[in-house]
């Protein structure tokens, strides 16, 4: 294990050696090895503020399996200086986001540095270009899109002023007034958190790979934009 900057300075050490019991081990659980050892790390570990990089990579997911016998070195690092947010990205498998349970979770990350928590919620209209929307559907990319909402929230976590990055989306068959879409930051201030949210708010539409098609009572038609929308050959998409 090695450590740098501000960890190294907590651990007084730069490099240490850890047991392992086989050739894997999940992020997670390297992480309790390490917290185990030196308790003073517990709550910047559980905070999110302390970040794992194996193989040149860092490594989010406490789940993921490390491969100690391929390469047994593990770096621990603290969040660069240009900001320390932590985040969270989800896909929402058939249902719609509840609003009240994402509100909660990001205010849960309130702490004496923050000063805004700003909002956006997605609804599905129910009237476009004066024809009733009966139903939306969401299709996404089964391998690519939630590591693209992960690397967005990732990315604007550390902008400097920003304390944390929520984002999650529903995908499948929604209704008019469903929530589908929601995006939280919580920042130092106003200005970081407006600015970050209108940011993440355009990445996830440009970049997450999300489509839709659009069943009215005049048609169905694919999105391809807030203005645009192609006819569908079919009545939907293959179910």
């Amino acid at each position: 294990m090695r450590y740098y900057a501000l960890l190294r300075e907590i651990v007084s050490a730069s490099v240490e050696e850890f047991e392992a019991d086989s050739c894997y081990a999940s992020v997670g659980d390297v992480l309790r090895a390490v917290v185990l050892r030196h308790p003073e790390l517990e709550e910047l570990v559980s905070s999110g503020r302390v970040l794992v990089i194996s193989g040149g990579s860092v490594v989010t997911n406490a789940e993921h399996r490390l491969d100690l016998c391929s390469d047994p070195r593990v770096d621990l690092v603290p969040p660069s200086a240009g900001g320390g947010g932590t985040y969270e990205a989800r896909l929402v498998q058939g249902r719609t986001v509840d609003a009240r349970e994402f509100l909660e979770s990001l205010l849960s990350r309130l702490d004496p540095e923050a000063g805004a928590v700003a909002l956006f919620f997605g609804v599905v209209k129910g009237r476009v270009e004066d024809s009733r929307v009966e139903e939306l559907r969401y299709e996404y990319h089964a391998e690519y899109t939630e590591r693209a909402l992960e690397r967005i929230a990732s990315e604007a976590s550390r902008s400097e002023g920003v304390k944390h990055v929520a984002v999650y989306h529903s995908v499948g068959s929604f209704r008019p007034g469903d929530t589908v879409f929601a995006v939280g930051v919580v920042g130092r201030g106003r200005r970081e958190a407006i600015r970050t949210l209108a940011e993440v708010v355009e990445r996830a539409k440009h970049e997450a790979a999300i489509w839709k098609i659009e069943r009215r009572d005049d048609g169905a038609f694919w999105v391809l934009g807030d203005g645009e929308r192609v006819p569908a050959r079919s009545k939907g998409p293959p179910q």
